[in-house]
């Protein structure tokens, strides 16, 4: 195969030589008819097919126009030689342009086919990217439930759901609202001035949550009550801002469950006739603010209060007229006493109060008070006993021994008035 190839080769070097030699050097027509006929033996030994077929149709009908242009008879002949011959070439043209054109419509339908794949590939991609963000907020949530679980205290609820809403969308001022009880008292916040907050409770709900803003507002709502708000001070999208209401979704739910556990615990602690705290959890207290005292050098007033002759009056009257009346004395013992003071049930008819003092005169004279209230403002009388810590005692229970000896020193002199204790009663 390969030396019937260099034959042809071979053959057509030969004929394209001397139709070069014939065509320069013999003369007139006789020459030109000589190099035109050795030149379409060249071209037509040429093989149909890829370049060749292009070269050969364009180089005879080149030639056949140069012929019929001629005006020689002789030369017409080889114009329709060359028109005939190249006929197979010009054929496999027509049938390469018919496929070429085959060819664009099937590549414009596969194009079609591409777009549309692309733009379906587009839709699931971002489907994906959905589901994967919907997957975040899940496990957002998920962490965040999880947390809540081992948190019991308000405060500390607060602190992890501004870091959590610092974390997830990228913002570092932030306040936490408890609006649970009717006020917006800012229970935490994180790089906020204390000349920021009245600015911010101001804005409590009246904030829009549209993307780009300065300020957002997240309502922690359970059920159909607000327990309270989440504000933020950033440039959220509205990915981030849905992102933020299902984060606040779930610290609302722990919010109520540290509410709904608070009173829980408050009834637990608070006597349910009287409203003041048992016996139980006053004298846990009252060991913790002794222990503080002994700390920090400060004294404590210890008043030890009993209603005067309650037996007979409860015997005379009926006990749904004796617990009013023992709801009254602790009504009044409340409206006189300090928020830094704190009142409980001792037992029956007995009351205390433990009192930080800055001035043991100051502290007399407010027992007196609560004395003089319940005796002007309910149907009972109250005795009195008054100890100091730590000059009368040293410990809880001694302290509470002092008062009750002076109260006996009361009951003593009369009823109806506070005694002092005296180290030689």
């Amino acid at each position: 195969m390969n030396c019937g190839k260099t034959r042809m080769n071979a053959l057509r070097f030969f004929l394209a030589a001397a139709m070069i030699a014939v065509f320069f050097t013999a003369p007139g027509r006789y020459g030109i008819f000589i190099a035109a006929s050795l030149g379409m033996l060249f071209l037509f030994s040429l093989p149909p097919g890829k370049r060749n077929t292009s070269v050969k149709s364009a180089v005879s009908l080149t030639a056949a126009a140069l012929f019929m242009l001629s005006g020689d008879v002789m030369l017409y002949a080889y114009a329709a030689l060359a028109l005939v011959l190249v006929i197979p070439d010009l054929k496999i043209l027509a049938s390469r342009k018919k496929n070429y054109g085959d060819f664009k419509i099937k590549f414009g339908r596969i194009e079609e086919k591409l777009l549309a794949l692309k733009k379906e590939n587009s839709e699931t991609s971002k489907g994906i990217e959905e589901l994967e963000n919907e997957i975040e907020r899940y496990e957002k949530l998920y962490e965040l439930s999880k947390a809540m679980e081992s948190v019991s205290d308000g405060k500390e609820l607060a602190k992890k759901s501004l870091e959590t809403f610092s974390l997830k969308l990228g913002v570092e001022t932030l306040a936490f609202f408890d609006c649970a009880f009717g006020g917006n008292e800012i229970l935490c916040s994180k790089n906020l001035s204390a000349d920021e907050y009245g600015v911010w409770k101001s804005m409590v709900g009246k904030i829009q949550n549209k993307p780009g803003a300065e300020y957002y507002e997240f309502e922690l709502v359970a059920g159909n009550k607000s327990l309270g708000s989440v504000m933020a001070k950033g440039n959220l999208d509205s990915f981030q801002i849905k992102n933020a209401a299902v984060i606040a979704s779930q610290v609302a739910l722990g919010w109520e469950k540290i509410l709904l556990y608070e009173k829980v615990r408050e009834l637990s602690r608070i006597d349910g006739l009287t409203g003041l705290f048992l016996r139980k959890y006053f004298m846990g207290r009252l060991n913790e603010e002794i222990a503080r005292a002994r700390r920090y050098n400060y004294k404590i007033a210890f008043l030890m209060c009993d209603l005067d002759l309650f037996k007979t009056y409860n015997d005379t009257y009926g006990h749904p007229v004796g617990d009013e009346a023992l709801k009254s004395v602790a009504a009044k013992i409340k409206e006189n006493i300090y928020k830094s003071d704190l009142a409980g049930r001792y037992g029956g008819e007995e009351f205390c109060v433990y009192m930080p003092v800055s001035d043991e005169s100051g502290t007399r004279k407010k027992a007196q008070r609560i004395v003089e209230a319940v005796r002007l403002e309910t149907p009972v009388t109250i005795s009195a006993g008054l100890a100091f810590f730590p000059a009368d005692a040293l410990t809880a229970e001694d302290l509470i021994k002092s008062a009750d000896k002076a109260l006996y020193k009361a009951k003593e002199k009369g009823r109806d008035t506070v005694c002092e204790y005296e180290k030689d009663v």
